[in-house]
């Protein structure tokens, strides 16, 4: 992987719990994509979370964009602000039901009984 100018590799990245199949397989990601987060991705989240502090003009930019200053500029911070937006994303769950919703009237030429008989001939 070739190096990106002003920022440091910190060992190689996995988040189990949201992509337990790694970001490339995940189906969020482009191959690019996944290969810098897993290579940059430490030091992108220690840098985000304010545990590590910048060591160049590049890595302070980064800081703005994770804390919504300003907008992703290159292909790193928009890698990040794509992993931040699918790994926080909340799932949706919803539920369905044939029972008719209270204050409704049921329709009488189809009653739930008639849907279990069968007739055979």
């Amino acid at each position: 992987m070739n190096q990106i100018e002003g920022f440091q590799a910190a060992g190689r990245f996995f988040d189990d719990k949201h992509f337990p199949r790694g970001f490339a397989r995940s189906g969020h990601f482009t191959l690019n994509e996944a290969a810098l987060l897993e290579h940059y991705g430490q030091r992108l989240r220690a840098l985000a979370e304010g545990t590590q502090t910048p060591a160049s003009a590049q890595e302070q930019q980064f800081v703005a964009v994770a804390k919504g200053e300003r907008p992703a500029d290159n292909k790193l911070e928009q890698a990040w602000t794509k992993y931040i937006a699918k790994s926080q994303r909340r799932k949706l769950f919803t539920m369905s039901s044939k029972a008719p919703v209270a204050g409704e009237e049921e329709d009488e030429s189809v009653s739930a009984e008639d849907d279990d008989l069968i007739e055979l001939d």
